[in-house]
């Protein structure tokens, strides 16, 4: 039989082969490690990295989006200010086209007895030539003589003969990207040439003639005889392009009925 041996016993035995201190400085040399793993916190070199890589990316993509809005809306800027210039140098040519053949007599046109007939309307003609970049017209002041004298209020037996009428001569044309209006024997720029430029310009001139020769005090034909009045259609295209972005362009397109009709021939 195994005898048991007291717990004192053991301890006694324990303290004499110094079993107790090497485990005291075991413990000892682990809590120092173990308290430097608890109180360690913050970021690694890598994870600085990488944040700084993301942010930078974020910042980019913003600041792209933001030059693209810039650029869009300064794009639509210059498309509203091609379109507004183009718009309004077509409505000044139509609304001055209008005037080709005017004349502030036309009481004179009428036929009488004391005077034989003659063209009713001598600055009537209208001409569209070099290659359909010009148009040139002419309208007359029939109350104005060449002596600078006025025959307003003269009576209704008053005429003054074409000769003598004065003829404002005015016109449009295309030139070194921009377009032109005669006024008073000179071209001057209709269209700005630091903001627009013209590229391109085309001017076409239509004619219907009206036969009158059943009005004669002996009906004909009207290939065969008789007079006819002529009425004048002009119709031009306008392309133009943003001088600070080429990439702006715009196209309009107008036309307009001369007034004043031209009445050509005579009853034979």
């Amino acid at each position: 039989m195994s005898a048991e041996i007291p717990m004192s016993a053991c301890l006694r035995i324990r303290r004499g082969l110094g079993l107790r201190r090497p485990l005291r400085s075991m413990a000892a040399s682990r809590r120092p490690h173990d308290s430097r793993r608890r109180t360690s916190s913050g970021f690694t070199l890598v994870e600085v990295l990488v944040g700084v890589a993301i942010s930078l990316a974020i910042i980019a993509g913003a600041l792209a989006t933001a030059g693209l809005q810039l650029g869009e809306h300064h794009r639509l800027m210059l498309e509203l200010q091609v379109q507004q210039d183009l718009r309004a140098t077509a409505e000044l040519m139509l609304h001055d086209l209008r005037r080709a053949g005017f004349r502030d007599r036309p009481q004179d046109a009428v036929w009488r007895e004391d005077r034989p007939a003659r063209d009713s309307n001598p600055p009537a003609d209208i001409t569209v030539d070099d290659a359909g970049r010009r148009i040139t017209y002419s309208f007359a002041r029939g109350d104005v003589a060449v002596n600078g004298g006025s025959n307003k209020g003269s009576g209704s037996g008053a005429s003054i003969d074409p000769a003598t009428d004065v003829r404002e001569t005015s016109g449009f044309r295309f030139a070194q990207g921009r377009l032109d209006q005669l006024i008073a024997g000179r071209h001057q720029p209709l269209t700005d040439p630091a903001v627009l430029r013209i590229v391109g310009f085309q001017a076409w001139l239509g004619s219907i003639d009206h036969a009158l020769g059943d009005l004669c005090p002996t009906p004909c034909l009207a290939s065969e005889c008789g007079p006819f009045l002529r009425s004048l259609q002009v119709r031009f295209v306008i392309e133009a392009e943003a001088v600070h972005d080429a990439r702006v362009k715009h196209r309009i397109e107008a036309q307009t009925r001369i007034r004043n009709d031209s009445l050509s021939g005579s009853c034979s």
